[in-house]
């Protein structure tokens, strides 16, 4: 009776040390949300803005087309400077 739970114990603690042994990657996963942010969210905030000035100013693809050049010139530049920082 005391040889199964002793079994059972060892068995238990293996099974936890296990699962947090799983959970040891979480810099490669936040390294990655940061890169593909850095690229999304200068694009969104460009088409944005480019469309509120062309809502503005009655000007229909001019102005989205300009932003939305700047933010993905931005969101690329901002990626080069984050993989300069990995060195």
């Amino acid at each position: 009776m005391s040889s199964n739970l002793e079994k059972f114990k060892d068995r238990l603690k293996s099974i936890e040390e296990n699962r947090y042994k799983k959970k040891t990657d979480p810099k490669g996963f936040g390294l990655g949300m940061k890169i593909s942010l850095d690229l999304i969210s200068p694009i969104i905030v460009g088409i944005l803005i480019g469309l509120g000035f062309d809502k503005i100013f009655s000007t229909k693809p001019v102005f989205f087309l300009i932003f939305l050049l700047l933010g993905i010139i931005t969101g690329f530049i901002s990626i080069i400077k984050s993989m300069k920082s990995l060195k």
